[in-house]
């Protein structure tokens, strides 16, 4: 393969993304044949993003209605860049909504004669299942996180294979806790409480002030609290502006490489729904998660969602491991009694890590090859 054009929208995205290069630079593909659109971890691989990332993500339904003239005028340039470029292989990163409309547009106008495949299978398990059979009519190839998707798409003609999670290539035993809290001055007996507000400027805004308020009840409980929030750096702005005027011991945390010693550091932890809640699961952080979406948004969600819970561990474990609290029941009240249950009641602490092991167990790969490599495997042999 010569050359492979990556879209990654937002910071999941970009981790996958990044990863997929590191997998694919192993296994003989340069550099300078890898371009498209990422994030900072992406570019630290090798990538000279075209645009910034951000531009291609919103969340909800909802709030996308009046971005999509600019969405509209972004998947026109990204196609025509790639009409322009004839790259032996797109490999678009989840991001369903821009990026299927960008492989559709692509198989439809056949001027781009490459190949096609999305990294990170839709939730054609979860809603809207006859995704599985439109998607097969524009893409090549379906690289899946989990064991149990690939038969979705399979039996609709598209190649679809179980890559697994990059997050299982960490060593959960490099994670340093005690290093992190050491040099911030943290005691080791000192109750840290971690903060995953989201990895977009709204999710911030919409959670940081109930999440906060939420510590600062818990801090009246137990006094001098610390307060981690791992972020990205580009968020380091929306984080703090939510923080002036609070007395809260806090500990902004944007420097990736960081990130998962900070989780390890965490007694306890309270975050968004989403990828954040796999990576506490996988590190074994006991938590619990809350979000609220736009009322219209989770009004429709309700009508066409087909799995019960939200969070990713407890979807994947098919029971509630990790407590939710969603919409209204995303509250100080509540979320303040989720805490409190997991500070006094160690069964519970202990029910979670059990169900973490499992989760574990689950998401290792029986081959043994890094889940890099497999990813990267697929898109070299389906490139041929």
């Amino acid at each position: 393969m010569e050359s492979v054009f990556l879209i990654a929208g937002e910071a999941s995205g970009d981790a996958l993304g990044a990863s997929l290069m590191k997998g694919l630079k192993a296994q003989g593909v340069s550099s300078d044949a890898i371009a498209g659109i990422g994030g900072g971890l992406m570019c630290s691989e090798g990538m000279d993003s075209l645009i910034p990332m951000e531009e291609l993500c919103v969340m909800g339904i909802w709030e996308i209605l009046w971005q999509i003239p600019r969405l509209i005028r972004l998947i026109h340039g990204v196609v025509e860049e790639i009409e322009q470029r004839q790259p032996d292989m797109v490999v678009t990163i989840d991001l369903p909504d821009f990026n299927f409309r960008v492989a559709e547009k692509l198989k439809k106008r056949g001027i781009y004669k490459g190949k096609i495949v999305h990294y990170v299978a839709p939730t054609v398990w979860a809603w809207r299942p006859g995704r599985a059979e439109k998607v097969a009519g524009y893409l090549d190839g379906m690289m899946c996180l989990f064991p149990f998707e690939p038969a979705y798409f399979e039996k609709h003609g598209l190649k679809a294979a179980y890559v697994g999670h990059p997050l299982i290539e960490f060593d959960r035993s490099n994670a340093d806790g005690g290093k992190f809290r050491a040099d911030r001055g943290i005691g080791a007996d000192d109750l840290c409480v971690g903060l995953m507000l989201g990895s977009r400027a709204r999710e911030v805004d919409v959670h940081a002030p109930v999440f906060l308020q939420t510590l600062d009840a818990l801090e009246e409980q137990y006094p001098g609290l610390n307060v981690i929030i791992p972020t990205l750096p580009a968020l380091e702005y929306d984080v703090s502006k939510h923080l002036d005027g609070r007395q809260l011991s806090v500990h902004i945390v944007t420097d990736q490489g960081h990130k998962y010693d900070a989780f390890d550091a965490c007694d306890i932890a309270l975050a968004v729904s989403g990828t954040v809640g796999l990576e506490l699961g996988y590190l074994g952080v006991p938590h619990i998660t809350g979000y609220k979406a736009h009322a219209l948004t989770a009004a429709i969600l309700k009508l066409v969602v087909r799995v019960r819970y939200a969070h990713l561990v407890n979807i994947l474990l098919d029971r509630q491991v990790v407590p939710e609290f969603l919409q209204g029941k995303c509250n100080v009240s509540r979320l303040t009694r989720g805490f409190m249950r997991l500070l006094r009641c160690p069964e519970d602490v202990q029910a979670q890590k059990m169900g973490f092991v499992e989760l574990q167990q689950k998401l290792t790969l029986e081959e043994g090859k890094p889940p890099s490599h497999k990813a990267a495997s697929f898109v070299l042999n389906i490139a041929k």
